[in-house]
Parts: C-alpha cells; structure tokens; sequence
C-alpha cells in the first residue's frame, strides 16, 4: 500500500488527464457491449419479432453505438499516451534533480548503468503502470461488471455456472502466481545485468580493443545473454504451462453456454438474440477476466520496480541549509575538519583559514587528503567531525544552490559532453556575448585551437571529448570555469595534462583575473604553486606546515623535501 501511495503522490499533477483517460476507456468498453445489446433487439424484435417499425430507430442507434465505439477507441488511448508522457516526463525531471542531491559516495558505491536502467526501465514501468494500466485495468472491470448484469439477467442458473468456471480460474491464478513472480523477478534481474554490461561494454571499448580482449568481452556478454535467455524461456513455459490449464476452462465456459442457452432456446425460455449475444459476451468476459489476471499476475514485478524507484527518491540525500549568501565570499575557515572512508581516516581535525585575494595550494604525496578538501568544499561530502565556515557561517547552514554560485571546480578529468564547444563552455547559459566567451578561451589558451577548427566555436566533440587531447579538455575546463566568474575557483590536478611552459602562462591569466578572489590549486606538481600565497603541505590527513615558497623552503622539511625529489625526477627544477 505505500508504494500505491507514494506512485499516486507522483501522479496527482495527471489526476484530471488520468480521470479523462479511465472514462474514456471504460465507455469504449460499454459502448461496444450497448452495441452488442441493440444487434439482440434488432435479431429479436424486429427480423423474429416481426416489429418492422423498430427497424430504422435501431439501426440508427446501433450505428450511433459504433460511431461512439470507433471515436472512443481513438481517443481513450489517446488520452492514455498523453497522459503517460506527462507523468514519465515528470518523474523523469524529479529523479533526474533527486539524483543530483545524492551523496557523492552514495552514487560512487553504485554502476552508472544501475541508474541508466533505472531511469530507462523501472521509472518507465512506474509511469506505465499509473498511466496506462490502471485506465485499461478499469476498462476491463467496467466491461466485466456490464456482462455480469446482461448475463444474471438473461438466466442466473447460466450467471452460476459462469461464476464456478471463474472461481476455478482465480484458483489455478493464484496457484501459479508465486513461481510466475519468482520468474519474472529473474527475468527482470538479467535483463537489468545484460543491459548494465552493454552500456559498460560500450563505454569500454576502447580498453578493450587496447588491451586486445575482444574475445573476452564477446563471451561475457554471451554468458550474461545465455543467462538471461534462460530466465526468459523459464517464465515462458511457466506461462505456456498455465495457459494449457487455463484455456479448457475459458472454452468450458464457452461450451457450457453454448449447451446451457440452445436447450433454453429450444425449450422457448431464451430468445435466440439473447442467446447469440450471451455466447459473445461469454467469450468478452473471459478476455475481461483474462486481462484483469494478468494485471494482478505482472503487478508484483511491477510493484518491484516502483520500489526501487521509491528506494532512490527516499535515500540518502544532501541536507540543505536556509541561509542566503548575499556578500561576496571574505574567508574560508577549516575548524578541526576531520573526514574519514568508511573506518580509514583521510583528514584529522584540519584547521586552516584562507582569506579573498589570497590564492590557496594544497601540495603532499597520494591519498594525503588535498582532493577531499576540495571535495568538502562543494558539499560532494560532509565532515565526520569539525566544520566549514564561509563568512564565519557554517556550510551546513547555507542553502546548497546559493553556494553552488559562489563556486566552481574543475577537475583533472573534467567532463565533456558530445556535443558542441560552444555548449560545453556556456552549459545551458544564455545571453553571453561572443566577447565574453572569446576572452574567457584566450586566458585559457585554448581561443586559437578552437579558432582553427572549421566549425569553430561550434564544432561537435565526441563522446567526454573524445576528439581532444588531454590538454586541449583541461584548458576547455578551465575556460568554462572562467566564463563562471564566482567568487571560488578550486583546481583540482586541474593543469596537470598542460605542459609546463603552457601551464604557466595559464596560471598567469588566472591569477590576473582572480584578483581579490579566493583560489584554491591542489596540486602534484610543485612549479604550479610557486606563487601561491599560502601552501598547505598535507601527509596521511594532516597539514604537516604551511607557508610561503619561500618560508617553507627555509623552514619546512616535509615541503623541502617534496621539492628536492621533483627536482631530482625533472630537468625544471622549481627551486632557485
């Protein structure tokens, strides 16, 4: 029941669509039956009846009931498809901003196919579901319930018999119906790990083929179609199976009628119009029956999938503050800011403090902390202990969107989507003179590039920029960052594709354009961060010292060191 709940709180924006489609399917059903109810007035009154003077009103009523059938039938599902749309459509935008609020390692512990599959088939089934089946599911109801009364009135005795046959059939339903939902549970298992591995075997192929594992690649997904193909041809003869059980007791029925009704005919009790359409609406009920039983029999797997849909929107989300960040960004306080995966600690009990106009370097070997620093600061994660203030406000306190304004990352391996340069530098953003984005690539160094391209600034990349160096992606990155002109910037490894002379020029435009602003570099290489007014050297989770080049060349051991080693391993020694 709460998962009927929770798919109906999703579906209440559709309510009068949804009330206009069950309508219309219920009166294509009665429509057809009051159709079948005249051809019996017209057999009966007037071609055995001799009421000649019926013949034309019935005929037009008659041919009004097919017009009203042929009408409905247009547009009863119509109103289903459209009302379909509108709810997946509406799912699909809230999942879609759900999933935006998920804790960064909630989504990180999942396959992002698992969320592919999610959006393209369970979230689909839940919309189909309150969209589509429920309006037929009443249509089937209605016509049922329309028999029921045309049949207990033409002979009871018929109506009781009819009754045991479907009795008979629920029973043989309901005996199947905890192996038919095992099968398709599995079914629908397989089916979500071969479409998993495809999108993964795609995304893949270039590792694969680099690594000469085609043929490995070929038999997995063989093994995970094999699979799947077994489940399927399991349910099928489950089903098949059933269906041998079920169909003697629909032609039961059938004959029954056939028999019960000629020997009323023949004894003068039923008319022969009535016994006609007895015989029709015998068959009619029993696709009814049939119809509503193979919507109890799909509802359990189908119920499966709105849970997994329910699980994700109820999960884990990023709590938001209420506070509004209406002056720009002064200072970033890190107060005993501790992280930890799991149960290994990654940052114990950091503090540190960067002030606006100051650009900020969080330098260290591997898995020292320096990129979940950068993580904490846009809320991928929150702190196991300790805090961060923005304007001596906590972060926790200040709404995730008025931040999320304030700031921007890039990353190492920033994302490209495959489409033009232009897009993937604006991001949906309107309004942004030629000037601007010509000046934000040029501090970037990535304005030529782009210049000489045929298309320009709207030629098509690939998929994650594919059709671009590593370098050529980074500098496009750091360009969009530019174009975002907030009040933070943290680089993440964000030059580390650039060679050094490049790097250092880009390193120049920016520290020209961010003046006064505050500019956070997490770097390996140590020549990028020469210049940085403050350096925070961090070791398994700690800031061991922090100070200037300089200071920490004269003072710190840990931070001479690390330049000692770099210059050893490279011809540019950043010392000196």
């Amino acid at each position: 029941m709460a998962n009927v709940k929770w798919l109906w709180s999703h579906m209440r924006h559709a309510k009068v669509l949804l009330l206009a489609a069950t309508l219309l399917m219920a009166m294509e059903s009665l429509s057809n039956l009051a159709s079948i109810a005249l051809v019996q007035k017209m057999t009966d009154d007037v071609l055995l009846g001799g009421q000649s003077g019926r013949f034309w009103p019935l005929l037009l009523q008659i041919s009004a009931a097919y017009f009203a059938y042929s009408l409905l039938f247009t547009f009863g599902p119509h109103a289903i498809h459209l009302t379909n749309a509108k709810v997946r459509t509406s799912m699909c935008g809230e999942l879609m901003r759900h999933m935006h609020s998920i804790p960064i390692g909630i989504l990180q512990k999942e396959r992002t196919a698992s969320y592919v599959y999610l959006f393209t088939n369970d979230l689909q089934t839940c919309a189909g579901l309150g969209a589509n089946e429920i309006p037929r599911l009443m249509q089937q109801l209605a016509a049922a319930a329309a028999i029921v009364a045309v049949m207990g009135s033409a002979s009871p005795i018929m109506l009781g018999v009819m009754s045991v046959f479907v009795l008979l059939y629920v029973v043989l339903g309901k005996t199947f119906a905890p192996a038919r939902k095992r099968a398709a549970g599995e079914v629908n298992r397989r089916k979500s790990e071969l479409l998993v591995h495809l999108e993964e075997g795609v995304s893949s192929t270039r590792e694969v083929v680099a690594f000469h594992r085609q043929d490995w690649e070929t038999n997995e997904y063989k093994s995970k179609f094999q699979s799947y193909f077994s489940s399927v041809m399991k349910e099928g003869k489950l089903i098949n199976k059933q269906m041998l059980l079920s169909d003697p007791l629909k032609w039961g029925a059938v004959l029954f009628v056939l028999a019960y009704g000629g020997m009323l005919v023949l004894d003068g009790k039923l008319s022969i119009g009535m016994f006609v359409i007895t015989y029709q609406l015998t068959n009619r009920m029993m696709e009814s029956l049939n119809a509503i039983y193979d919507f109890a029999m799909g509802l359990s797997g189908k119920m499966a999938s709105v849970e997994r849909v329910r699980a994700v929107f109820e999960g884990d989300k990023t709590p938001d503050g209420t506070v509004d960040l209406r002056e720009p960004i002064r200072s970033i306080r890190l107060e005993k800011l501790s992280f930890q995966y799991g149960e290994q600690p990654v940052l114990k009990r950091l503090d540190l403090t960067i002030e606006a106009g100051q650009k900020t370097a969080f330098v260290g070997s591997s898995g020292g902390g320096k990129s979940t620093v950068a993580s904490l600061l846009v809320r991928f994660f929150e702190p196991s202990f300790g805090q961060i203030l923005i304007n001596d406000v906590a972060l926790t306190d200040i709404r995730r969107s008025a931040w999320m304004e304030r700031v921007t990352i890039v990353f190492q391996e920033p994302y490209l989507f495959p489409d033009t340069i232009r897009m993937n530098l604006l991001l949906g953003r309107e309004n942004v003179p030629e000037s601007t984005i010509v000046e934000a690539c040029r501090a970037a160094l990535i304005h030529d590039f782009i210049a000489g391209l045929p298309e320009g600034y709207d030629t098509v990349i690939g998929e994650r920029g594919i059709t671009l160096s590593g370098g050529q992606r980074q500098r496009l990155a750091l360009a969009r960052a530019v174009l975002r002109d907030t009040d933070v910037l943290i680089l993440d490894e964000a030059t580390s594709s650039l060679d050094l002379e490049t790097e250092r020029l880009v390193q120049e435009n920016l520290d020209k354009l961010r003046s006064g602003r505050i500019t956070i570099v997490i770097a390996h290489r140590l020549s990028t961060i020469r210049n940085a007014d403050l350096i925070a050297v961090m070791d398994k989770g700690v800031v061991k010292e922090h100070g200037t080049h300089i200071q920490l060349l004269s003072n710190g051991s840990v931070y001479r060191s690390l330049v000692q080693k770099q210059n050893e391993e490279s011809e540019s020694p950043v010392a000196g």
